[in-house]
């Protein structure tokens, strides 16, 4: 076997798993100004806002939002005197057992670890409320603290981090103490974070991530029917939802009626306009195009590629930066598993059986996805870009799992994703409905 051309294509797997960007050297390395311009709408919207203003971002998985969100906080707290408290929510809790209960023991937990790392003082029965409520981990923590002071110095944040992840009665617990009491653990937050405004002179900012990949269930328990106790907090919070919530007429409701006006969208990267998105003769948008050619030259070396491979890999990921990389990785698999089952070969490269191979590998998932009654509705969106109701549980469903995207211009259209288009014409429901 080629160990040298093998482990270029283990490390382009590796560098592909770089997402989001969020450490300063990987943000260094592979960042792309890709959804620069929806970075500075949010940003100009934050610093004209009331002290307390909540704003709520939304977008497919995968298109960029992570990303996006971690260099706002950066530019924030660098360029304009902001105390920024960033964190993904999934770091910290299990993601199929988040509530709105513990989303606000989370911005207690970060903003405490916050005020500990900027060395500002935070009042001693604050921290009983947040940290001594356990009695197992106010053990560990009290153990592992400097002086015996609950919460000061060591690593308490690991430990609470540790059983919110791990621990469903350490969960179950946390809401039997607080979900009667939010008032109390609001009351908390601000306290701190008032602290932290006296001791800085900055206004504090909190952006959690994540939160776009809870099931629809979950977001309507959190966003609808808890959206006044979860956007109590009197200080600034940057939310994430699935853009599939913003077809939820119930859900929207609830944040309009909490000040939201408009959800902020990260639109699908767009490569054709809506009217020639079906004309082979047209070529992509350009600078679109090439900002998803060069996410790939930064992570997969051209060498190991084919020439036009990387554009038709791009073409293959709808313009959801998440699938070109998921695209890119299952070639890089192919690759691997290739140079194994013939070890002679020393001249393996991402070529057009790879990408067919890899394809139909993500075909076959999103194939496992779709149920039976969905298709008809695919081949009305890729006829019309529309669909006859978007708030209908299939299209929902469709939306949320990444089947059909979203794009905008001065109106919003959809489209089947490229790879489930493939899927239906696998199918043969699309042999009336285009000739090219």
């Amino acid at each position: 076997m080629d160990d040298a051309l093998l482990a270029k294509f283990q490390q382009a797997y590796r560098d592909l798993d770089l997402f989001p960007l969020v450490e300063p050297d990987t943000i260094a390395r592979f960042r792309v100004d890709y959804g620069l311009e929806v970075m500075i709408r949010l940003r100009q919207e934050i610093k004209a806002s009331e002290a307390n203003g909540k704003f709520v971002f939304a977008g497919h998985r995968g298109c960029g939002k992570s990303t996006l969100l971690k260099r706002l906080a950066l530019d924030m707290a660098a360029n304009h005197d902001q105390a920024v408290v960033f964190f993904s929510i999934a770091d910290l809790i299990e993601l199929s057992d988040i509530t709105h209960t513990n989303i606000l023991y989370a911005i207690a937990l970060m903003l405490l670890d916050y005020a500990d790392q900027a060395k500002v003082k935070i009042a001693k029965d604050i921290r009983e409320t947040i940290l001594g409520w356990n009695d197992t981990v106010k053990t560990q923590v009290t153990t592992q603290g400097h002086g015996g002071s609950l919460g000061v110095g060591g690593n308490w944040l690991q430990i609470f981090q540790a059983s919110l992840q791990k621990e469903r009665s350490f969960r179950e617990e946390l809401e039997k103490t607080f979900s009667k009491k939010i008032s109390d653990l609001v009351g908390q937050c601000d306290r701190i974070v008032a602290a932290i405004q006296i001791a800085t002179k900055q206004q504090v900012l909190v952006i959690i991530d994540d939160l776009d990949k809870l099931d629809l269930s979950l977001v309507e328990e959190i966003y609808r029917q808890n959206i006044k106790s979860l956007f109590s907090p009197q200080f600034r919070i940057v939310f994430t939802i699935p853009v599939s919530a913003t077809q939820e007429p119930q859900i929207v409701g609830a944040l309009n009626s909490e000040g939201i006006v408009r959800v902020h969208p990260f639109p699908v990267a767009k490569f054709f306009p809506k009217e020639q998105r079906r004309d082979p003769n047209v070529a992509p948008i350009a600078k679109t195009f090439q900002q998803f050619l060069t996410i790939l030259e930064k992570r997969l070396p051209s060498d190991l590629l084919e020439p036009d491979i990387a554009r038709e890999m791009v073409l293959h990921s709808g313009g959801v930066v998440r699938e070109l990389v998921r695209i890119a990785r299952e070639c890089c698999t192919e690759c691997m598993v290739q140079l194994e089952l013939e070890p002679d070969k020393t001249d393996q490269t991402i070529d057009a059986d790879i990408l067919a191979a890899a394809l139909r590998n993500l075909r076959n998932d999103f194939s496992r996805q779709i149920g039976s009654d969905l298709y008809d509705q695919l081949v009305e969106i890729y006829e019309t870009a529309d669909a006859a109701d978007t708030s209908d549980p299939g299209f929902v469903k469709l939306l949320h799992g990444l089947m059909v995207l979203e794009y905008i211009n001065d109106a919003l259209w959809y489209d089947v994703h490229p790879i489930v288009v493939g899927l239906l014409r696998q199918k043969g429901r699309l042999l009336h409905h285009e000739t090219a």
